[in-house]
């Protein structure tokens, strides 16, 4: 594949039908879809003879490489109705429960760590029944 044939192809990709698709309507409200949208791309190339002491010395060296990612998640939809439009987040489920969990980590360790210092610090329970 020709490295301008993968950037011709990367750049239909990257459109604005990636962004909002395609309107739905539904009796008198019309849901315009939208997506936070990233990629990248990038190419190689190359030519010439292949280098001194190599083991295919006769030949000549020629290589290209190129390719592109694409990256799209729903960011929630413009809902028109009776001629105003509002904007409703899509709610990603999968992302509040990894903050959550990320959370509650970090609580048990700072607490884990509270509660051990409290521990070894006092004295056992039988000295303490002594007094």
């Amino acid at each position: 594949m020709d490295v301008n044939e993968v950037i011709d192809r990367a750049r239909d990709a990257f459109n604005v039908r990636r962004v909002f698709g395609e309107p739905i309507q539904q009796g008198e409200v019309t849901l315009v879809p939208a997506a936070w949208v990233s990629g990248g791309g990038g190419g190689g190339g190359g030519e010439g003879t292949a280098p001194e002491g190599a083991e295919n010395a006769g030949g000549t060296g020629k290589g290209y490489g190129s390719g592109f990612g694409l990256r799209a998640r729903p960011a929630g939809a413009f809902v028109l109705r009776n001629g105003k439009v509002s904007w409703m987040p899509a709610v990603d489920v999968n992302r509040i429960i990894l903050g959550a969990q990320v959370l509650m980590g970090i609580f048990l360790l700072t607490i884990g760590r509270k509660l051990a210092r409290r521990l070894l610090e006092e004295k056992p329970l039988r000295k303490r029944l002594a007094r």
